[in-house]
């Protein structure tokens, strides 16, 4: 990946830091438009995260922010956007949905025309190798009945959003059982990988 940012959040563009990271990556917002994808949410388009996702994107300028649902919307043509926001939830269902989708296609491509993909949580996780971390830290229901736990990999990053010291030792053992390292994302901070470079966004 040489092209596009992947912003990995916990909570998207609540925390003012991420807020103007963000906002410097944009140079004319009237002119971009907007996915936020609602798959995992519960209620989806009106969950109060999803609103407030479309509310923080209207107040940078973005006039043409679209709601977008990868289970009842999977042939969506996500070429007209220069940034994709995915919102969290269940992880397992969120990774069900936009495999059917072949959403990581769509992830690609917006990266090789210089767009932006913001994740929240389970669209943090997804990107990854692999979102075995949700069946095991803190783990989500796996309702969906998901068997194949392997991400897009669009990153080679393992994150861990809503981080707290309470989580560690459970963090620690996932870490030494996989022999791998997690990147731990509190409320505030995020990642912002460009041109394959982490930059974390305190």
């Amino acid at each position: 990946m040489n092209k596009g940012f992947l912003l990995l959040t916990s909570t998207g563009l609540t925390s003012p830091n991420i807020y103007e990271k963000f906002r410097g990556l944009v140079s004319d917002p009237k002119k971009q438009s907007v996915a936020i994808i609602t798959t995992a949410a519960e209620g989806k388009e009106n969950n109060k995260y999803s609103q407030l996702a479309k509310k923080q994107f209207e107040s940078l300028g973005f006039v043409n922010v679209d709601f977008v649902d990868l289970e009842t919307q999977p042939e969506k043509d996500f070429s007209p956007y220069g940034i994709i926001y995915v919102c969290g939830g269940n992880t397992f269902k969120l990774l069900k949905f936009a495999k059917k989708a072949n959403f990581k296609l769509s992830i690609k491509k917006l990266l090789e025309r210089n767009g932006i993909y913001i994740g929240v949580s389970a669209g943090s996780i997804i990107v990854g190798p692999s979102i075995n971390i949700a069946n095991e830290v803190e783990p989500d229901p796996n309702d969906v009945g998901l068997e194949d736990l392997t991400g897009f990999d669009i990153t080679s990053l393992i994150v861990l959003p809503h981080y707290s010291p309470e989580m560690e030792t459970e963090t620690d053992n996932f870490e030494k059982k996989y022999r791998l390292i997690v990147e731990r994302l509190d409320n505030s901070r995020a990642i912002l990988i460009d041109n394959g470079e982490k930059t974390f966004i305190e």
